[in-house]
This record gives structure tokens, C-alpha cells and sequence, in this order.
């Protein structure tokens, strides 16, 4: 089950990654697997409903504003 801290990083990845973004959005298990985290149903079915604009959103509402590099 992948923490809350790695969904947002998972997501996070998905926002600034096009291609990620992509392997993500099509399969979601296997690109968390391939990104070395393992999802539970409900975070599964979460990624599946969700969109490329939508994760972008839920990421700007949730994480905290400033340098992250």
C-alpha cells in the first residue's frame, strides 16, 4: 500500500512527466510498479477515474507552495 506522502509523489510524477503521465493514465498498477510502489484497490480505482487536469489540480490544492529544488 503506498503511503499517502508516495501517491503524492506518484502524482506529482505524473504532472511534470508527459510520458509517465501517460504509462499512468493507461496502467496505472503497472506504471506504480514500475516506479517501485504498490497501490491498493481503492488507490487504483482513484488513479483510473482521475485526469491528466485533475491531478494537477488535487496536487496545487494539497501540497505546500515553494521551492521544492
Amino acid at each position: 500500500m503506498a503511503t499517502e506522502k508516495e501517491m503524492h509523489e506518484l502524482v506529482g510524477r505524473a504532472v511534470v512527466d508527459h510520458e509517465f503521465r501517460a504509462k499512468l493514465m493507461a496502467d496505472p498498477e503497472q506504471a506504480a510498479k514500475e516506479a517501485g510502489y504498490t497501490l491498493t484497490a481503492e488507490q487504483l480505482a482513484a488513479l483510473k477515474s482521475a485526469d491528466g487536469k485533475a491531478l494537477a489540480q488535487v496536487l496545487d490544492e494539497k501540497l505546500p507552495k515553494g521551492p521544492y529544488w
